[in-house]
Formats: C-alpha cells, sequence, structure tokens
C-alpha cells in the first residue's frame, strides 16, 4: 500500500505540473513589463500567436468562421490585418485593465503588456 502525498508537497507538485505545461507553450513573458523596458523587450511574433492561439482561436473563436469573420486571428497575417485596421479597438478589448476578452478571463498582466509592447515595436517578427 502507498504512502499518501504529504499535504505540503502537494501545492509544490501542483506547481511544476502547471508551470512545466506552461512553459512548453511559449516562452513566459516579462511580467508586469514597465515602458522603459518595452523600448528593448523583444517580444516575437511566435510568442504573440502562441498566445492568441491558445486564448482567441481555442473554440469557435476568431477562427474566421462563424459570427467571428471579421476577427479572424487563425494565421499571423490575417492578426496583423486585423490589428492594423482595429488596433485601438484590440488595445481596449484585449490589453486594456478593462479588458472583455478572452471571454472566458482576461490575459495576465505579464501577457497584455507584452502585446501591447509587441504593437508599440510595429508587430515584429
Amino acid at each position: 500500500m502507498k504512502k499518501p502525498m504529504k499535504p505540503a508537497l502537494f501545492p509544490l507538485v501542483l506547481m511544476l505540473l502547471v508551470y512545466s505545461c506552461t512553459a512548453e507553450q511559449a516562452p513566459a513573458p516579462d511580467p508586469g513589463i514597465e515602458p522603459t523596458a518595452c523600448d528593448t523587450a523583444v517580444i516575437t511574433s511566435a510568442y504573440i500567436m502562441t498566445t492568441i492561439s491558445s486564448k482567441c482561436t481555442n473554440g469557435a473563436c476568431h477562427k474566421g468562421t462563424g459570427n467571428f469573420v471579421v476577427s479572424d486571428f487563425s494565421t499571423l497575417e490575417k492578426l496583423k490585418t486585423y490589428l492594423n485596421a482595429n488596433e485601438s479597438i484590440f488595445r481596449e478589448r484585449v490589453t486594456s485593465a478593462n479588458a472583455d476578452m478572452p471571454p472566458r478571463g482576461k490575459l495576465s498582466e505579464g501577457t497584455r503588456d507584452s502585446i501591447n509592447c509587441w504593437l508599440s515595436h510595429g508587430m515584429p517578427d
């Protein structure tokens, strides 16, 4: 018969599992990038697309089908096309303090800061 896991170890094991799952998707953004840090931060399109893919194009949302045809984020090219025409709306709905997207919970502050930094640098690849 196996010994049950000690209660004090459970949070540590859970944290390691969560970290290992998220670390495989994309590098973690710098939490709370300060405006001065954004000047030197390197946020890649690959990181942004990983975030968009996991948070915005999952399920039926923003894949270019159904009600979300106008805001198709299924490829980097389509995301950039949308952002070039609708950057202020995107910033308000996705990266602002009052963001209402994604609907299942807004992005972390660090992720929102990373996206804003990427936008401010002209969406570099």
